[in-house]
């Protein structure tokens, strides 16, 4: 994080000293120089899904795309009909002596795109078509300046129907805009995965199945770290407060995916999640009076680690492993129906430097324990580190749209729907 820091504002710097008649230039960053434009593609640049009411069904996605002018990857929206066109990026100080932003972009059908900071603001849009073209919005058209506490970059509605848009080489420019920057085109098609090579022990969960089919009530409880917990969740959808989400975090849309299949409600998600907690902490400080006090037989523990374990404390996958069982040794007192989640992943650092390590001991788990499992560590490493970042609010941290398209890829283990990701 020290590291990335120091680039952001070594690139502000340089930026605004850069010679006369010279383009530099340089991704946006995030206010605390976790993450930027080019290196985490999609990260911190999330979604404006609008109101709790409007979330599902969900009318923005975005991902990583091979698609690209610059590093063989960049950013791809999908809107449908009735989103709110926005995406929602916070920013760090940004040097006001520069041109102004630039971006690459093209779309399925020509489209109306403008920058601003809040929707309500007058600024003049751009066409964007359906070939790669870069797209300036100098400073001083758009009357902008360090009081923008976000950047809007919005899709001018309403959208009638599904429209995609890429955006690559999103970023500032200066002193003055480079009218032809060397760029790299790359297509695809995009690797795709499969549920079913991310969801293993499904015939361990026969006992939920059966019940889901009865149509009979239970609960999910979800015990994890700060993803459980919901942490950025609301990030970009400004209007939904983290508390008010749980029915957006992935176990609450396993809930709602189970009841639309199975034509019923009843199925109760109750959040057990707690930011910076490690397997052994959740194992003896919340799963006692979270979990076993109250669930039955009858319920679903879903049991979500490892970020914490190995980012923070020192951990590998096989102490996490380890640890996992053991706390899979005390849910089974009470009920056998137990999914395990792995974890998510930033662009670098421990993790996903052992991203194969720990899907491999989460099969393991699975198979000795006679337990379900969900790979989140490969949906989100499966096409390598620059990929990596798309569903993410921050580090590590998925938003309400990250969330809903990982309980989307979780609930085919009881409906044997299969998904695309991506779709």
């Amino acid at each position: 994080m020290a590291r990335a820091s120091l680039l952001a504002v070594t690139f502000l710097l340089a930026a605004g000293t850069a010679l006369a008649g010279d383009a530099s230039f340089g991704p946006l960053w995030n206010p605390t120089g976790e993450c930027n434009t080019e290196a985490n593609t999609g990260e911190w640049l999330r979604p404006n899904l609008g109101t709790a009411n409007d979330i599902v069904p969900l009318k923005t996605r975005i991902y990583a795309t091979k698609e690209a002018v610059t590093d063989g990857v960049a950013m791809k929206i999908v809107y449908e009909k009735g989103s709110t066109g926005v995406l929602a990026f916070e920013k760090g100080k940004i040097n006001t002596s520069l041109a102004g932003f630039t971006l690459y972009a093209k779309a399925s059908a020509p489209l109306k795109f403008r920058t601003c900071t809040n929707v309500g603001q007058e600024t003049k849009p751009v066409e964007i078509g359906t070939e790669w073209k870069k797209y300036d919005f100098p400073f001083k058209d758009i009357g902008f300046n360090n009081d923008w506490w976000q950047i809007l970059f919005q899709v001018m509605g309403p959208i009638e129907q599904r429209t995609w848009l890429i955006l690559d080489r999103i970023g500032v420019e200066g002193p003055a805009f480079d009218a032809n920057p060397k760029i790299e085109p790359t297509t695809g098609p995009d690797d795709t995965l499969s549920s079913k090579d991310m969801l293993y022990g499904a015939e361990n969960l026969a006992k939920t199945l059966e019940r889901l089919k009865a149509k009979k009530p239970l609960k999910i409880y979800a015990l994890g770290d700060s993803v459980t917990a919901g942490a950025q969740t609301m990030r970009g959808t400004w209007a939904v407060k983290v508390e008010d989400g749980v029915r957006f975090r992935y176990f609450g849309t396993l809930a709602r995916l189970w009841e639309e299949e199975f034509a019923y409600k009843g199925i109760t998600p109750v959040a057990c999640g707690h930011g910076g907690w490690t397997t052994k902490k959740l194992l003896d400080e919340a799963l006692q009076k979270e979990v076993l006090d109250s669930a039955t037989a009858d319920d679903l523990v879903i049991l979500q680690s490892g970020g914490n374990d190995i980012a923070y404390a020192g951990s590998n996958p096989e102490r996490w492993k380890a640890d996992m069982k053991q706390l899979i040794a005390k849910v089974k007192t009470k009920t056998d129906q137990i999914m395990v989640v792995d974890s998510t992943v930033a662009a670098t650092g421990p993790i996903i430097k052992v991203a194969d390590g720990l899907s491999k001991a989460l099969q393991e788990i699975c198979a000795d324990e006679k337990v379900a499992g969900a790979d989140l560590t490969k949906l989100l490493t499966y096409r390598g580190p620059k990929f990596a970042c798309a569903l993410l609010a921050n580090d590590y941290h998925p938003d309400f749209m990250g969330h809903i398209v990982i309980g989307e890829m979780i609930a085919p283990i009881l409906t044997g729907k299969h998904k695309m990701y991506p779709e």
